[in-house]
């Protein structure tokens, strides 16, 4: 059971090469809407998958994002867990980024990526 553990999890942006801190917590999603393919023969609802959707999101201690964190920046996105199961976005675009606090509490910032 410690292999799945999230500590020592790693995520690299906006390069394979360059690996990110501060990251406290990493969320990876990939959906797709349901499309209905029932026709009047049918009695019950039919439905095929549309395209994927996936979606990341991170969490990172701090307030202020580096140059390399605001909305519109592209790079390569990967996360190699700590069990060695891997999600990535080959080209992914920065498309929220929200910074909150609160008292007695650390300041962070939230980034979710989607496909570019």
């Amino acid at each position: 059971m410690a292999d799945d553990g999230f500590n020592s999890s790693s995520l690299t942006w906006p390069d394979t090469s360059t690996t990110m801190t501060d990251v406290v917590s990493i969320d990876f999603t990939d959906s797709a809407e349901a499309v209905q393919v029932t026709d009047t023969s049918e009695s019950v609802h039919r439905y095929v998958t549309g395209i994927p959707d996936p979606e990341m999101t991170l969490e990172l201690v701090g307030g202020a994002p580096t140059t390399n964190e605001a909305v519109g920046v592209t790079g390569a996105l990967a996360i190699t867990w700590n069990d060695t199961t891997t999600h990535a976005i080959a080209t992914a675009i920065i498309t929220e980024v929200a910074t909150s606090g609160g008292l007695d509490d650390k300041i962070s910032t939230t980034l979710t990526f989607k496909p570019a």
